[in-house]
């Protein structure tokens, strides 16, 4: 059944009435309002320039999730080469409208009309929009841009001016989104480009499920950083988790936003006896600080909670604070995060007829 939207009202159809093709509704706006109920409900626009905007729920939708994500060998070379540079949120528009040109996208066609463009850079400026731009020799090459909610993450477009361009800023997004606690980076429709990345198909009716799991109030409204670094904490004399509590609130205050940490775990010391095991905790933290002053702020947060570096095998003081790529840790961690909340969207109450289904997100705008 295809309905009519209210203009007096961004509710939604309920997802699954749409029809075999997945189309559920026509007309309503591109409020930020109505964008994020849709995304909340399952539902995205889709439409070309001059006819009425047309919302979508597929099925299957196609899924992404973090440590489903396949770095190929070549892609691996190239990540690791720095060839490309790439930054997150600071030319978004500019993204946009690349996707919108033929040439520059992944896939053929184009439907980003002008009234796209400015809906989500207002989606953007009020800090539920994000793009991963790749960058070479100071140039944009390629990049990817969608809406944040809760720990999820809905990918719109990608485009490339550059061989692989487009997949680096893919592989930053999969990283940050496993580094911030993410489920999952809804990817809408199959295409081989996704496919060869991981992507997979996921009933509707279990897509919408989740969506009703999801911690809207968690939305990571913030400028969301181009740099994570992953610090591993440890320490293994005292009172290990005062210190340990102590260094999370000086890298906080000292290096960025923590935005999430692990829970904290044993292990035995490597190549010495001690009388403790070391006590560890895995971190991720939001940082403007470059690896190299990272590692400087590091030192100087051990040496003042009394880490003395001894030679050989003689046992660690008090602290010992990793700036390296710990990503495991994270992955494999029960999660304790810390995110910064800007505003309290969530939720709105139970559906209470079936023909007009509650707002689900309500942002503060």
């Amino acid at each position: 059944m295809l309905y009519e939207l209210d203009p007096s009202s961004v509710a939604f159809p309920y997802a699954d009435e749409a029809d075999e093709n997945g189309l559920l509704a026509i007309g309503g706006d591109l409020s930020a309002s109505r964008l994020l109920n849709a995304y909340a409900s399952g539902i995205f626009p889709w439409y070309d320039a001059g006819e009425p905007i047309m919302w979508w729920s597929l099925n299957p939708r196609i899924l992404l999730f973090p440590n489903e994500f396949r770095l190929s060998k070549s892609l691996r070379r190239t990540v690791r080469a720095g060839r490309f540079e790439v930054r997150v949120d600071t030319c978004f528009e500019a993204v946009m409208r690349a996707c919108a040109t033929a040439q520059g996208r992944d896939e053929s066609g184009t439907w980003i009309s002008e009234e796209m463009v400015q809906a989500y850079v207002e989606l953007h400026r009020q800090g539920f929009a994000h793009s991963f731009e790749t960058f070479e020799q100071g140039r944009l090459a390629g990049g990817l841009y969608g809406v944040s909610l809760g720990d999820l993450f809905f990918g719109e477009s990608m485009f490339h001016w550059v061989t692989d361009a487009s997949k680096v800023a893919f592989a930053k997004l999969v990283e940050f989104a496993a580094l911030h606690g993410f489920r999952f980076i809804d990817a809408q429709q199959e295409t081989a480009h996704l496919a060869s990345l991981g992507a997979r198909p996921v009933p509707r009716r279990r897509f919408l499920d989740m969506l009703d799991e999801t911690p809207w109030q968690r939305t990571l409204r913030y400028p969301w950083p181009s740099h994570t670094a992953v610090l591993l904490l440890g320490g293994n004399q005292g009172d290990r988790e005062r210190v340990l509590g102590e260094a999370l609130r000086q890298i906080g205050r000292r290096m960025g936003h923590v935005a999430r940490r692990s829970a904290l775990y044993e292990t035995a010391p490597w190549g010495f006896e001690a009388e403790q095991d070391f006590l560890n905790q895995a971190v991720a933290v939001d940082t403007a600080l470059a690896p190299h002053q990272v590692l400087q702020v590091a030192l100087d947060i051990e040496r003042g909670l009394g880490r003395r570096r001894r030679v050989h095998s003689q046992p660690a003081a008090s602290l010992c604070l990793a700036p390296h790529r710990h990503r495991h840790h994270l992955l494999r961690q029960p999660d304790n995060r810390h995110a910064h909340l800007a505003g309290p969207p969530s939720p709105h109450g139970a559906a209470q007829v079936r023909a007009a289904p509650p707002v689900r997100y309500h942002a503060t705008l």
